[in-house]
């Protein structure tokens, strides 16, 4: 015999527990650590490469605010039945994940080392174990601080980009040079910006009250020509399906979505063929033709870029189970310690990580063997090497711990942008008027979904500058979601007799 009080079908919007200014007084700490975390991790490059006042082990920000976020989960509460319940998947795919490196780390023992391994795992749980941390620490009631702070970053990357970069991108006419806050890394700048235009987007749709409502359109259009400026090569085909994405679900919730859907994609085509009329030198133009034309040429040579994990089961297929061993491949993790010596701008581990591998640049015979000779082979194509190279995500993951390895991350991640995408319907459907949720739920969708396109081109997933953001996203979303739309239910699990 059940208990009574059974879970409803479908959420009930319920107002939220606490209003902005009492969620602040109860909480204040863990507000500001979070909010004040994801400013240092999108603006500290600014300081140590572009205008370098903060030494450059400070790019290693992520470690400390990893840390204490964790700790700061540890003296909140812990989870209860619903909450645990509500992120199991994720958990257990962590946990699969965890179990698998330790397997594959004591079966390719004469080949693993210690600081590849721990940096491996580090990168791809860390920013698991940052939402967990959010998770217990956020006050419900604060997602308005957090839209706030995201719209104040995206225009602070669009003043970089207009005062500072665009002087230099004319002066030179290297496109390196448009990276907003994120110092040499321009991809950073496109993740961070596509995320930006789907939160302004949602806020045009659903607060039309706020006043940077107003001003969506002349920043979508400025986000946009950034993007097209910061590159034009790999990830465009990702900015295209985006904006198509943005514009169907807001083109699905009311009358209004539909104006910003027809007008993001209208003004994604004008700035695109603007762009690269005005600045020839971009060849824009070339990677237009590519996609009106033959778009199954970026797939094609994407995936003869990656047939190398193919080569490598072939010649030992146990690899399929116990893989090469964490961070021996071609992962982020080995790239960090392989590439030591390197004097790019870019690498900015080299000096550091000198130390843990004795003063040598670390090798492996798999990578020497499988990965070396298609980095010195790579072939440009429409000006980028990216899609050539053998660096991805999910090949070096299937490579360094196996299948196993391999599908835990995926259906983790895949997991992320279905919560994602389920909340940001849900809540488009039974609105609470100029409820920041909404646009925070589709920029927090956006930014899994390119995600997981990333993990095709590099290692992405890896980079914590833009994983954390997009967990910590996910932990305000969903913990803001299960309290104001949480359906009916008993407060303890139901039991049989």
């Amino acid at each position: 015999m059940e208990a009574s009080g059974s879970a409803s079908p479908h959420p009930v919007p319920l107002a939220p527990r606490t209003s902005e200014k009492t969620a602040q007084r109860a909480e204040p700490r863990g507000l500001r650590l979070i909010l004040v975390s994801i400013i240092a991790l999108v603006v500290i490059r600014f300081f140590t490469e572009v205008i370098p006042v903060v030494p450059r082990f400070a790019n290693f920000i992520d470690i400390p605010i990893f840390f204490v976020l964790v700790g700061a989960a540890f003296m909140r509460a812990p989870l209860d039945w619903r909450e645990r319940r509500d992120v199991s998947v994720l958990v257990a795919c962590a946990w699969l994940f965890l179990l698998v490196c330790a397997m594959s780390t004591l079966v390719n023992a004469n080949r693993v080392e210690t600081a590849p391994v721990l940096v491996f795992i580090y990168g791809f749980l860390g920013p698991f174990g940052v939402f967990l941390a959010v998770y217990r620490v956020w006050p419900v009631g604060s997602a308005l601080r957090l839209s706030r702070l995201f719209v104040a970053l995206g225009v602070l990357q669009l003043v970089v980009v207009v005062f500072l970069d665009l002087p230099r991108l004319l002066a030179s006419g290297n496109p390196d040079e448009i990276s907003g806050t994120f110092g040499e890394n321009a991809y950073q700048l496109v993740f961070f910006l596509l995320v930006f235009g789907a939160l302004l987007a949602g806020i045009f749709t659903f607060e039309k009250k706020r006043p940077v409502a107003r001003l969506v359109p002349l920043l979508s259009i400025l986000s946009l020509s950034a993007i097209f400026l910061a590159q034009y090569r790999a990830l465009l085909l990702t900015t295209f399906f985006t904006v198509i994405l943005i514009a169907v679900l807001l083109g699905s919730a009311r009358l209004r979505g539909v104006a910003v859907g027809i007008v993001t994609a209208f003004a994604f085509l004008l700035t695109l063929h603007y762009v690269a009329d005005q600045l020839p030198g971009l060849k824009i133009s070339g990677t237009i033709d590519v996609l009106t034309g033959d778009p199954t040429q970026i797939i094609s040579k994407r995936a003869d870029g990656l047939d190398h994990i193919v080569e490598l089961f072939n010649d030992d297929p146990t690899y399929i189970m116990t893989g090469t061993g964490p961070g021996t491949y071609a992962s982020r993790a080995f790239q960090t310690f392989t590439a030591a010596e390197s004097t790019s701008q870019s690498n900015v581990a080299g000096s550091y990580v000198l130390r843990f591998t004795g003063g040598k640049p670390y090798t492996t015979d798999v990578s020497d063997r499988y990965i070396a000779p298609r980095v010195r082979e790579g072939e440009v194509f429409q000006g980028s090497r990216a899609l050539g190279m053998p660096f991805s995500d999910y090949t070096s993951v299937a490579a360094e711990v196996g299948v196993l390895g391999f599908l835990a991350i995926v259906i983790m991640y895949l997991t992320a942008l279905i919560y994602a995408g389920r909340i940001a319907l849900t809540v488009r459907r039974q609105l609470i008027p100029d409820d920041p949720l909404p646009a925070l739920a589709l920029a927090c969708f956006a930014a899994f979904f390119v995600l997981l396109q990333m993990g095709l081109l590099q290692s992405w997933l890896e980079v914590t500058r833009i994983t954390f953001p997009a967990w910590i996203l996910l932990a305000v979303v969903t913990k803001e979601f299960h309290c104001r739309y949480r359906a009916k239910m008993p407060s303890r699990p139901a039991t049989s007799r």
